[in-house]
């Protein structure tokens, strides 16, 4: 295992030539400045330090408060993480006395070979390097770090994409954009309905007022 502090200068945020599928999903791939190495692993990496302001932190704050996750790619393998953590928020009422709001500043990368080849990434974060940013008008100063673990595994390369059937990370944030959908659709169709009635009353209103204006002419 190694140390390394500071990085090469590895810039990221590069945008990836787009495939038609990634175009179509709507999806844009951008580099990462994590530098991996093939088969070195290392203990301990500094990759950026950054001074957030106020502004910042509320950003921070409410991306973690709103579940979001990123995702990045080694091989094209995916994998995903939370940005942070709340504590002691209420499922309903939402952040209350006491709760906490952290940021996670520190991912572990553990990548699996077989033969030479990738077949395996995942990516977990370090909650011992967790930082408190409940406080959003307190200046805070984050160090982002990582570390990157090889190891041998079973897995075939042809089989890599296997192990993502079962994967419960995106079901489950997914259900709840599906869920959403649904009731759009339903709450479309209700009020939609709605109109419907409300509108052939007035029609028929209209309509049995005009017969018998033509009944009265007549007569």
């Amino acid at each position: 295992m190694e140390v390394v502090t500071p990085m090469r200068n590895r810039k990221g945020a590069q945008r990836h030539r787009q495939r038609l599928g990634e175009s179509i999903v709507g999806d844009r791939r951008e580099t990462s400045p994590y530098e991996i190495t093939f088969g070195d692993d290392v203990e301990w990496r500094l990759l950026c330090d950054i001074s957030y302001g106020e502004k910042e932190l509320t950003q921070l704050k409410d991306a973690i408060h709103n579940n979001w996750f990123f995702e990045m790619f080694v091989e094209d393998l995916p994998m995903w993480g939370y940005i942070g953590d709340i504590t002691g928020e209420d499922l309903i009422l939402g952040e209350m006395d006491g709760s906490k709001t952290y940021l996670f500043p520190h991912l572990i990368f553990r990548i699996g070979h077989n033969n030479g080849n990738i077949v395996s990434v995942s990516l977990s974060t370090d909650i011992d390097k967790k930082v408190d940013i409940t406080d959003v008008t307190k200046p805070t100063d984050v160090h982002y770090t990582y570390s990157v673990e090889f190891f041998e595994d079973e897995l075939l390369w042809s089989k890599r994409m296997s192990r993502y059937h079962d994967s419960r990370f995106l079901p489950s944030s997914f259900e709840v954009h599906w869920l959403s959908i649904i009731n759009s659709i339903v709450l479309v169709l209700l009020l939609t309905g709605f109109l419907l009635i409300i509108m052939l009353r007035i029609l028929k209103n209209d309509f049995s007022r005009y017969m018998e204006v033509d009944e009265q002419a007549m007569d």
